[in-house]
């Protein structure tokens, strides 16, 4: 018997992991989404926003390997955010779309939804355009002949380059029948045997020299897999490890190797003034940025910098390309070295904070993390949103895989629909989000979301009356937010449990309370002093002031 095009697609997604898809419903996809309603091991999963869809697939690709978002032509295209961030921060990530079908695309008339004036098979489709600057494969499943070896090179593309794909689907292919064939992902492509080797020589050279060695960890080694590997080699040698703030948590943050985040003149100044004086750094899966380098604060040595990003490694100035991330982790750590490196760092755990004394005091921001810092457990999964929620937990001490932030494309209102992705990827481990109050006033409604299908975030609302992060670099009116009555929001969903806190004690017991309060959302106001920011927020705001 034959299959039809959904369903070799569902099976295709299933034998990679994906066990949800989520999205809006609109008439183009219909057809696909009742396909996936009657698959047995894949549960359609309805957000609010085909925004809000994205970030949620984008989440679970994080954690699952893949993550799959459904939504209908044209209006549909609301996702273009999520997917941005996506590409830019190497989520693998697939965009399934509906579309008119191939016979009404014969007819010369106006068709809902679509972007042209007018409609005539010769016409090149308009939303393809769009998303093919931000992703990595396309295809329009329109030849049936194609339709197996399309779908396999696009999500094969998808996972060998950790981007998003995008898959259109006429509404009138969804049930056509094709041949089942095989599953033909190719991903085990290997690197030049001959670059990979003298690249590993190269650097083993310049750490034999070397008496201040780092390693920079980034985003690349999360999404690759490679963070027990590289552990496993600064282990070995007694090398001091960072990481990038999208790189966060990659390595077990209690680990006595592991310095902090660093983030150039933004880092703690243990972080930021061992970084600078190693001389040689070693930096894997950091693709650099401007939150990563501080806004271009970074002061780390250039002479002996070993750049090792995927297909690619720089050692000084020579350049070996065909050299694969795992490939060149997985011969780092057999290397031998004539030496280890000192031990005596200033490791995370040293800076960890003493047990956290509440008191009746006004909360601040500093003491909010502080406070947060006591209650965090190997089950928790921390979710930052922009603002202080991204930069406040940069300096919480994390265990492995304990942490999710769209710290490089930055955009608000991630992090809500991010933990219901997270926790049906992983409902082992129950998300923490912080979210400021105008990041949460784009997502709040996904908590809805989160009633419906059973999940239970705790989502603490930093509520400091506007866009704290955009105060500190030019203060305007139009920096305030509207101030909602977010413990109301339950009542409204009918579901969840709300409370606002003002002082430290009522913060830890709201904490106390939440963390063994299971089954529905908890959500957690902190009414904050609108100009009171963490740290490193506080850097950041000077920073960025001298570019505005």
């Amino acid at each position: 018997m034959k299959k039809t095009v959904g369903i070799y697609l569902l099976e295709q997604l299933y034998q990679k992991g994906v066990q949800h898809i989520f999205g809006i419903p609109g008439d183009y996809i219909l057809r696909f989404d009742k396909v996936i309603e009657k698959y047995p091991t894949i549960q359609f999963i309805n957000a609010t926003r085909e925004n809000t869809a994205g970030y949620m697939a984008d989440a679970y690709a994080r954690i699952k390997g893949l993550g799959v978002a459904c939504i209908t032509y044209g209006v549909g295209i609301n996702i273009v955010n999520a997917l941005s961030q996506a590409y830019v921060e190497n989520s693998p990530l697939v965009v399934i779309s509906g579309a008119a079908g191939l016979a009404e695309l014969e007819k010369e008339i106006r068709l809902h939804h679509l972007f042209n004036k007018s409609l005539h098979k010769h016409l090149e489709t308009t939303q393809l355009d769009i998303f093919r600057n931000i992703t990595i494969a396309q295809t329009v499943l329109n030849e049936p002949c194609l339709f197996a070896s399309e779908i396999d090179r696009v999500l094969t593309a998808c996972l060998v380059h950790k981007k998003p794909v995008y898959i259109e689907i006429p509404r009138d292919q969804v049930d056509a029948e094709m041949e089942g064939g095989r599953l033909a992902f190719m991903l085990d492509s290997a690197s030049d045997p001959f670059a990979l080797q003298e690249a590993i020589e190269d650097v083993t050279q310049i750490l034999q020299k070397s008496e201040r060695p780092v390693i920079w960890v980034g985003h690349e080694v999360l999404r690759y897999g490679l963070a027990d590997a590289v552990l496993e080699f600064a282990q070995k040698f007694s090398i001091p490890i960072v990481s990038t703030l999208l790189g966060k948590a990659a390595i077990d943050e209690w680990d006595s190797h592991f310095l902090g985040v660093y983030l150039g003149g933004m880092s703690h100044s243990e972080v930021q003034n061992y970084v600078n004086s190693a001389d040689c750094l070693l930096r894997l899966g950091v693709l650099l940025n401007d939150l990563d380098t501080g806004i271009f604060t970074a002061k780390f040595h250039q002479k002996n910098q070993i750049i090792v990003i995927n297909h690619e490694v720089q050692v000084n100035h020579h350049y070996y390309s065909e050299v694969l991330l795992k490939d060149f982790v997985g011969l780092l750590k057999k290397i031998e070295l004539q030496k280890t490196f000192d031990q005596n760092y200033p490791s995370n755990a040293k800076r960890a904070p003493k047990a956290f004394v509440a008191n009746h005091q006004r909360l601040t921001v500093d003491r909010l993390f502080d406070c947060l810092q006591t209650h965090l457990t190997s089950e928790h999964l921390v979710i930052s949103d922009i603002g202080d929620s991204l930069f406040g937990s940069a300096e919480l001490i994390l265990h492995q895989n304990a942490y999710m932030a769209c710290a490089h494309f930055a955009s608000l209102s991630f992090a809500v629909p991010a933990a219901i992705g997270a926790q049906l990827a992983n409902p082992r481990q129950r998300p923490i989000v912080l979210v400021g109050d105008g990041a949460f006033q784009m997502s709040a409604m996904e908590l809805s979301t989160a009633v419906r299908y059973g999940l239970d975030p705790i989502v603490i609302v930093l509520n400091n009356h506007g866009y704290g992060t955009e105060r500190p670099i030019i203060e305007g009116s139009y920096n305030d937010v509207h101030d909602w009555n977010y413990v109301a929001i339950p009542q409204v969903l009918e579901g969840g449990k709300g409370v606002r806190v003002t002082t430290e004690e009522e913060l830890n017991q709201a904490l106390q309370t939440a963390v063994f309060a299971r089954g529905t959302f908890y959500l957690i106001e902190v009414d904050l002093d609108k100009n009171d920011h963490s740290q490193v927020l506080k850097r950041f705001g000077e920073l960025m002031n001298q570019h505005a």
